[in-house]
């Protein structure tokens, strides 16, 4: 059980990737090379800060290490995609500023003290921050082109981690699966709010003359 949960959180969190990645080469998304460098950012420091502490496993905490691989994976084919298209921009916002500037004092912070358990939360809490802004961006989107199929297999591979956090007793998997679980249904609930919206205003008869 342990094994499949696993190898099942690493297979869920490969093929969002590569699905992602797959709509943007063919141009059915159009992601934003600046939110995922800020996504990597977060998540390589997340699990350097883990890999810091001495209970560390790759397996118990496979949610995080899975999501990194996945982040990475989008990361690359974005900044692919955009080269190829000629499109290639980064340009951070406000938010992503003041995320990006948190996690270099946190990372300082961590130098200062070697405490990864307290800078490993105030990374998640940065995460969670960034996610919240994004929410409420598009809580009131006409449109989105996210799909709703990676934000659900990312889901289910979060869900899939909670067992092996489970037998290893993994507190840095918890407080993981703690600000994942919750932020990823919120992003699929927002996404799926946007295509309902999209689509009875697509139904909606126009004018007869």
């Amino acid at each position: 059980m342990y094994e499949v949960a696993v190898l099942g959180t690493v297979i869920l969190m490969i093929v969002s990737a590569i699905d992602y990645v797959r709509r943007a080469w063919i141009r059915e998304t159009s992601p934003v090379p600046a939110t995922w460098i800020l996504m990597t950012t977060v998540m390589g420091l997340s699990f350097w800060m883990y890999w810091e502490s001495p209970r560390k496993s790759l397996t118990g905490n496979i949610g995080l290490a899975a999501a990194a691989i996945n982040i990475a994976m989008i990361l690359t084919g974005v900044i692919a995609t955009n080269v190829r298209y000629g499109t290639l921009r980064v340009a951070f916002d406000k938010v992503q500023c003041w995320c990006l500037a948190g996690g270099a004092v946190i990372a300082v912070f961590w130098s200062l003290t070697d405490q990864p358990l307290i800078s490993y939360v105030l990374v998640q809490c940065i995460a969670l921050f960034a996610y919240l802004a994004t929410i409420k961006r598009l809580w009131r989107a006409e449109r989105s082109t996210e799909p709703v199929f990676v934000w659900v297999a990312a889901l289910l591979a979060s869900l899939c981690a909670i067992y092996p956090a489970w037998v290893k007793n993994d507190l840095f998997a918890w407080i993981y699966l703690a600000r994942a679980v919750p932020s990823t249904s919120l992003m699929i609930y927002i996404i799926v709010r946007i295509k309902r919206r999209m689509q009875e205003k697509e139904s909606v008869p126009g004018p007869l003359w």
